[in-house]
């Protein structure tokens, strides 16, 4: 089968529109979503009714999802994400709080001799996200996925991507697709599995990015108190 990945949107609709739109030419078997949809940018409640309202996304959710769901009363006030969640609470809607809070933390399928295991980073015994690592080695892979269910792992959450295979094992994070990383550019991946064989790789969207960094600048005035207490 065949699979477009995508990850860490963080509220960037632009940057989903046009990973779509490319994704739709390449007609994948499947289309995943490994979480954090909203979080940061300026347009949570545009990027998840888009990715919603399709009904061909298969998502999980990340920390960021499961922030904006829960209840911030005992949130760190020193927490500087803090406003940023109480704000996208505020301008989600009833439909999209329910969509994001109720997505599942892992999705684990067979497809050929694989078993696939998506998530947004891999967990603990207790379900929380373990630490994050930064351009893992093969050790730091071994160390975060060998308690892991799965031969070829979908995961996001360390931005800048990483794409790694252990013997017969697969780790692929294919970066972020809304957080301008990369100027202009909106990245997700391309995997198929054929029986016993994997290939993957990145693809890069070119789209202008200009409207969405203003957004998410007027965002940050909002959270000094120009726009929002």
């Amino acid at each position: 089968m065949k699979y477009a990945v995508i990850t860490d949107v963080h509220s960037n609709v632009f940057a989903l529109e046009a990973a779509l739109k490319e994704i739709d030419k390449m007609r994948p078997d499947k289309i995943i979503c490994l979480g954090d949809i909203v979080g940061n940018g300026f347009y949570p409640e545009e990027t998840a009714s888009m990715i919603r309202s399709r009904g061909d996304i298969l998502c999980v959710k990340g920390n960021h999802d499961i922030f904006v769901t829960m209840d911030l009363k005992n949130f760190s006030e020193a927490d500087p994400r803090l406003k940023v969640f109480r704000w996208q609470q505020k301008v989600l809607s009833s439909a999209s709080k329910k969509f994001l809070s109720e997505l599942p933390l892992t999705l684990r399928f067979k497809d050929g001799n694989f078993c696939v295991t998506a998530f947004h980073y891999p967990q603990t015994p207790k379900g929380r996200f373990k630490d994050m690592k930064y351009l893992p080695s093969k050790d730091d892979l071994l160390r975060l996925f060998g308690d892991q269910t799965g031969d070829v792992f979908f995961f996001g959450h360390e931005h800048t991507g990483s794409l790694g295979r252990i013997g017969n094992k697969y780790y692929l994070n294919f970066g972020t697709l809304g957080n301008f990383l990369h100027e202009n550019e909106a990245r997700f991946g391309f995997v198929e599995i054929d029986g016993n064989k994997v290939a993957y790789k990145p693809i890069i969207v070119q789209y202008d990015d200009s409207l969405a960094k203003k957004s998410t600048a007027k965002l940050n005035e909002i959270l000094q108190g120009k726009y929002y207490k």
